[in-house]
């Protein structure tokens, strides 16, 4: 089975047919300082986390789902199985995407999580508004639709407050002075905007992230921005180079060089501007392994030993 991150995206299948698609208005939509409409979402009452079973040797999971308005989105929930108290949580978003459209969460992302809760974190993953069924032959109705509710979830980050105060409201073994966020490929983009923007993010873990999305997405653009007026601007907003100064916590950066599929300067040359506000930044590369298996075999097991001197130091 071919990695989710990996299909990434055939850019190109997911791009045509997009017009011919009429916008329609979003419920109560509001600009935002952006510039970009948002939706106005409800306040969340957050259900009880399901009870847990085990799902790996050691390892405890349990599920919930939380309904944002009219958004519904399952957050994950994973600690060792005789975790004690105070522990430190990783957010892990769902990789995978277009960086137009969310993720909806599957068996296969559980092999980015299982080494953390192993390491002695707990992990949280969620959904990511937008998701788009069959992506690689969409519907393009489908399509328009997931890009308009991924806008609306401002990419991603108001999935991952409301997963991350959900888990502090509901896990009370969670140190909140140890929150961390790692994440890969478009799922890394999400966590660099989510340390940039959450102060509670105390230390990042980026792998083969895209940290240019409008050079990314540039051939979809014209037609998201015809389709979805102001679309542009959005994308802008959602690109991690977009507020690099605003990135304050610790940051590593895992690429491998032969990655064929988000080339490596992505990370070099993000990493090279953000040291100019920022000085606790990590960029480890390696020379193989490709955009999946240099993640799962040296990217995760340095991200981990990474964190853990993050907390030796008291971060």
């Amino acid at each position: 089975m071919i990695p989710r991150s990996l299909a990434s995206v055939a850019l190109a299948v997911l791009v045509t047919g997009v017009a011919g698609c009429k916008q329609q208005s979003p419920p109560r939509p509001v600009v935002n300082a952006n510039g970009f409409a948002e939706v106005e979402v409800e306040s969340i009452t957050f259900p009880e986390l399901g009870p847990g079973k085990m799902i790996q040797p050691g390892v405890k999971f349990q599920e919930a789902t939380l309904q944002r308005g009219a958004m519904p989105m399952r957050v994950w929930y994973y600690e060792a199985e005789k975790a004690g108290d105070k522990l430190a949580l990783v957010l892990v978003p769902p990789a995978g995407s277009t960086l137009f459209a969310g993720m909806s969460l599957a068996d296969g992302d559980r092999r980015e999580h299982y080494p953390y809760v192993k390491a002695g974190f707990a992990v949280a993953s969620f959904e990511i508004d937008g998701n788009v069924p069959n992506p690689r032959n969409p519907d393009p109705a489908a399509r328009l639709q997931g890009a308009r509710e991924f806008r609306d979830a401002r990419a991603g980050l108001a999935n991952a407050k409301a997963a991350l105060d959900f888990i502090l409201a509901k896990a009370p073994n969670i140190d909140p002075n140890r929150v961390y966020i790692a994440g890969h490929s478009s799922a890394a983009t999400l966590a660099l905007l989510v340390a940039e923007h959450d102060p509670r993010v105390k230390a990042c873990a980026a792998y083969a992230p895209v940290t240019d999305v409008e050079a990314r997405i540039a051939k979809a653009l014209p037609r998201l921005d015809g389709d979805l007026p102001g679309y542009r601007e959005f994308i802008l907003f959602s690109s991690p180079k977009t507020h690099p100064e605003k990135l304050k916590c610790p940051v590593f950066l895992f690429h491998a060089e032969d990655d064929g599929t988000v080339p490596i300067w992505h990370s070099t040359e993000f990493a090279a501007l953000l040291k100019k506000t920022n000085q606790r930044v990590t960029l480890v590369t390696t020379s193989n392994g490709g955009h999946y298996n240099s993640m799962i075999r040296e990217g995760i097991p340095k991200g981990i030993k990474w964190f853990q001197q993050m907390q030796s130091d008291g971060n």
